[in-house]
């Protein structure tokens, strides 16, 4: 028997964004399918510290918008929303997304009201990046505050193991920290067997910023199409786009090379379809929405051994962080053996269809109520 709305436990989210935010209120996709299917079995509040698009509605949770310019005052009203909604309704659970601010804010208030306390571990609060000034953990003050969040939460999450290892090697460590990855609808992005075209078309979907480190995956790709017929499709959008494009004149792959911008989230399985292997190069990931789709589509994954590629191996085909030469020889000799092709797109298929969203939405509720 479905609970109805009465009986169904309180539970609050706090998140920075990702809710009707963003062009066409696209905001973070998974993000919001989750907190739909979170709402089958709870009443769920959702604080967002951003500002919401006014032609966005939320439908099967509330959403409370606490948004200020100013990062202290957004914190202080975030509180004080969240305080004055457990007075009616009692929350069971408060769920931060992400350890800054909103983790934080849940294990802050979690010991002030007494209620359980859990923190996702998402991505770039796991991650110092020198290199490109990229991370939380590059403040002192924030990893602080990251340490403190993480051994005071009643239960953490984190999206791989990867994320894990980055914690532990800034000194952030507790005993238990579930993986809980993020799952895809998979019958959105639905698995096609298919031999490799000619060209070998590849994919890659990604904001154009330092920490996609798209000079790799132009340099791996001018080797591959020095050596096979191949063509490279870009989605997505940033500052560095006319920085690429002169890049890729100068390696001159320009004609083997296009930027198609931003795409609506619904075009996205259709391009998947078009596409053989999904080249990706980041410097850090969370988990990486993009490889799980590609995955759960039939596409061969080929990049650098971060988020879900360092912990699947043996779905993907994974390099280290920065190494265009092995990533284009590796990829060259997969593409030239079929069998290991079609196993590693096997077992990455099957890892999709295990770990779905509802698969994801069920290990969260579980913690919801152990």
């Amino acid at each position: 028997m479905t609970a109805t709305k009465e009986n169904k436990p309180n539970v609050a989210i706090i998140i920075p964004g990702g809710i009707g935010t963003g062009r066409n209120n696209i905001g973070v996709p998974v993000l919001e399918r989750i907190i739909k299917l979170l709402a089958v079995d709870f009443n769920i509040t959702v604080f967002q510290l951003y500002k919401t698009n006014d032609d966005y509605t939320a439908s099967g949770f509330e959403l409370i918008d606490v948004y200020s310019p100013y990062p202290w005052l957004k914190s202080v009203k975030a509180i004080a929303a969240l305080w004055k909604a457990h007075r009616q309704k009692k929350f069971v659970v408060i769920h931060g997304f992400w350890i800054l601010p909103g983790g934080f804010l849940a294990v802050v208030l979690g010991k002030i009201l007494n209620v359980k306390s859990i923190v996702s571990v998402l991505g770039g609060d796991a991650v110092g990046l020198r290199s490109i000034n990229y991370g939380q953990l590059l403040n002192p003050f924030y990893k602080w505050l990251s340490q403190y969040t993480i051994r005071h939460a009643s239960e953490v999450m984190a999206l791989t193991q990867y994320l894990v290892n980055n914690l532990q090697k800034a000194g952030i460590a507790r005993k238990a920290i579930r993986i809980v990855p993020w799952g895809i609808d998979t019958s959105l992005f639905n698995f096609q067997e298919r031999p490799l075209q000619l060209p070998v078309q590849f994919l890659h979907i990604a904001n154009l910023h330092p920490v996609k480190d798209q000079p790799t995956l132009l340099r791996a790709f001018a080797r591959i199409v020095s050596e096979t017929p191949a063509h490279l499709t870009i989605i997505g959008e940033g500052a560095r786009e006319q920085q690429l494009k002169m890049m890729a004149n100068d390696l001159n792959i320009s004609e083997y090379v296009t930027f198609r911008g931003l795409i609506p989230y619904e075009q996205l399985p259709e391009q998947y379809r078009k596409a053989d292997i999904l080249l990706h190069t980041s410097l850090s990931e969370g988990q990486s929405e993009v490889v799980t789709e590609a995955m759960s589509s039939g596409l061969l994954v080929c990049g650098t051994a971060v988020g879900l590629l360092f912990d699947l191996p043996e779905c993907c085909v994974a390099v280290p962080v920065g190494d265009h030469q092995t990533l284009a020889q590796e990829t060259l000799k997969i593409i030239r053996n079929p069998e290991r092709l079609a196993y590693i797109r096997q077992a990455a298929h099957q890892w999709t269809l295990i770990h779905s969203i509802q698969w994801t939405a069920e290990n969260t509720k579980n913690l919801y109520v152990s």
